[in-house]
């Protein structure tokens, strides 16, 4: 299916990890020019040049998003290289705690200001970059990467899930806040998507609970007896592309103000 994207410009924020690099790669093979943002400049060539070796076209937008000073970097390296951008994929995100899995009283107060400084407000200085050239342009597509954890919140992490429990909102109200300027703003909520973190965490289980070392049967019985998947099985970043590209897409133009939840029909929290 034509996504219709061709010639469209893009900013994927927080692309040198597994979601934002898949986003921007599938992206790419749309046919859109995609910037490459992240903190280590190594890392943002790297992407880049993978994009490139596929036939897709990507420039480096490199800048620390947790200051004002590393966002107008990275948005300005895009205005020189591009122009401006018709898609903001809000990707840069995620728990200051790390994977340690903290309980409620064991978050530090500087941690709580720090998610919501990655979570949210990265995010909404982003948008501000952004929003004047596709109102002008009459079309646009902002794009925020949420988590299932901030509609499942747990007893543990409880600042990655307030944090984007915040970002969710912001979603529905700035899309409503751009209302009738042709631009639609959505969110994307993964459930657990195999990465490198998830993937330790999976096999730390399977030693728990003697499931053994084929992975595909840990996979199997953690969807079935932990996290109560409905698919059995467990999605990857592509998954989570898949849902942005659409989203970016013209063929969505009557979405907006939704929060897509991709997590194989969880019904546990993590």
């Amino acid at each position: 299916m034509d996504m219709q994207l061709k010639g469209k410009r893009a900013l994927v924020t927080g692309s040198t990890g597994h979601i934002g690099r898949m986003c921007a790669v599938e992206l790419a093979a749309e046919g859109v020019q995609v910037a490459i943002s992240g903190r280590d400049r190594e890392k943002v060539a790297q992407v880049v040049a993978s994009v490139e070796e596929t036939g897709g076209r990507a420039v480096a937008a490199p800048g620390d998003l947790m200051t004002d000073e590393g966002v107008a970097a990275t948005y300005g390296a895009v205005e020189k290289a591009m122009g401006g951008i018709d898609i903001l994929v809000n990707n840069f995100g995620s728990s200051n705690t790390g994977p340690s899995n903290p309980a409620w009283f064991d978050v530090p107060n500087s941690e709580w200001y720090a998610t919501y400084r990655r979570n949210v407000v990265s995010a909404t200085e982003m948008v501000k970059l952004a929003y004047p050239g596709m109102k002008a342009a009459g079309w646009g597509r902002v794009i925020n990467i949420s988590t299932i954890a901030a509609l499942r919140a747990g007893p543990n992490m409880p600042d990655y899930a307030a944090a984007n429990a915040a970002q969710n909102a912001m979603t529905k109200s700035l899309s409503k806040a751009v209302a009738q300027s042709g631009v639609t703003v959505n969110a994307v909520s993964p459930g657990l998507i195999l990465t490198d973190t998830s993937i330790r965490w999976l096999r730390s289980l399977a030693k728990q609970y003697g499931w053994g070392e084929d992975f595909e049967e840990i996979q199997r019985q953690a969807a079935k007896n932990v996290m109560k998947i409905c698919t059995n099985a467990f999605g990857g970043p592509n998954d989570i592309a898949a849902a942005v590209v659409f989203l970016a897409s013209p063929r969505a133009n009557y979405i907006t103000g939704v929060n897509l939840i991709v997590d194989g029909g969880a019904c546990e929290e993590i």
